[in-house]
């Protein structure tokens, strides 16, 4: 697990977060057979008041949306130790499964996405320009489920003239420990184990502004829905403004900004507990359970107020396995 971030000052405020989550680490829910798309496009300039807002709540499951807890992945079942003890836990051996002559079960994972935007303004000048774009489909590469893009522009027209805009982007991702072979798309993957372990993570990203002049450009985006685990989970958050001209204020932006990351991320590890037995069969098939092994957590919070040149902020958490 890494953290990286850097702060300079210029004219202005220029933030980067990148988060990296590799190895033990999230693993992308398959589209569901059936898959849709929602796009939109807003845009217009108005003088006066306008009201804009934007809600995206999107839970999906790699079987089905039931009451927790989530279906583990294998078979449970029992060994016996060299002095006749039991030892209980989990298993993917395909020898096993052909014995019982059933499918293995590959584990559960669940995504809950959400995201939501309003954009509020009065007395005043304003230019609005949304893109969204939300697909189910599985994406990979540079591909997002989730791809919203919007610019918002804002002059006073009086010293009671004002622009404010809230937007949040989430993922809470949760799963329990998983087949590897499942998650595996190309033939060629090295799996070391029979499972991928579990893991809780639930990252948020945002930003906030409250101006009487000035531009601000944003950028939201997430991916958590592929056809393996080749493809990680991504999310991306950025956002941009500067000055606006004008001849009460001059070249200026006006007001305050600010942008967040908060993020909780927890992983496990598949502890292997074949008990040691001389008397055992040598295919005795590899047993595990899951154990938690990691529990992070970042915050980070950025806020200019007054004449500002230039803000920009640039936030990136990718988790895969690897």
């Amino acid at each position: 697990m890494r953290f990286e971030g850097g702060v300079s000052w210029l004219t202005g405020l220029m933030v980067c977060v990148l988060l990296i989550s590799m190895a033990d680490a999230d693993v992308p829910v398959n589209a569901s057979l059936e898959t849709m798309s929602i796009s939109s496009m807003t845009s217009f300039d108005c003088e006066g008041t306008i009201t804009q807002s934007n809600t995206i709540a999107w839970q999906q499951s790699g079987t089905s949306l039931h009451e927790p807890p989530l279906i583990p992945g294998g078979f449970f079942t029992v060994w016996f130790d060299q002095f006749g003890n039991p030892v209980y836990g989990w298993t993917a051996d395909p020898m096993l499964a052909e014995l019982l002559e059933e499918t293995i079960p590959t584990g559960e994972v669940r995504y809950t996405a959400g995201y939501s935007a309003i954009t509020l303004s009065a007395q005043g000048s304003t230019h609005l320009t949304r893109m969204v774009d939300v697909d189910m489909a599985n994406k990979a590469g540079n591909d997002d489920n989730i791809d919203i893009n919007t610019h918002l522009a804002f002059v006073a027209e009086n010293p009671f003239g004002q622009v404010i805009s809230d937007e949040d982007l989430l993922i809470d991702a949760a799963g329990t420990h998983t087949t590897a072979e499942s998650s595996a798309l190309c033939p060629f993957t090295i799996v070391e184990g029979l499972f991928i372990p579990p893991f809780c993570n639930v990252v948020q990203m945002g930003s906030s502004i409250d101006l009487s002049q000035g531009y601000v450009t944003t950028s939201a985006g997430a991916r958590f829905v592929s056809e393996s685990s080749a493809s990680p989970v991504t999310m991306d958050y950025s956002i941009a403004g500067g000055g606006i001209f004008s001849s009460e204020r001059g070249n200026s932006m006006t007001g305050s900004m600010s942008s967040y990351i908060r993020a909780h991320l927890q992983e496990g590890r598949m502890a292997e507990i074949t008990p040691f037995n001389p008397d055992a069969l040598p295919d005795t098939p590899r047993g595990f359970v899951p154990v938690q092994s990691a529990d992070d957590t970042y915050s980070e919070s950025t806020t200019a107020r007054g004449s500002i040149a230039l803000f920009a902020k640039e936030m990136h958490f990718l988790s895969g396995t690897g």
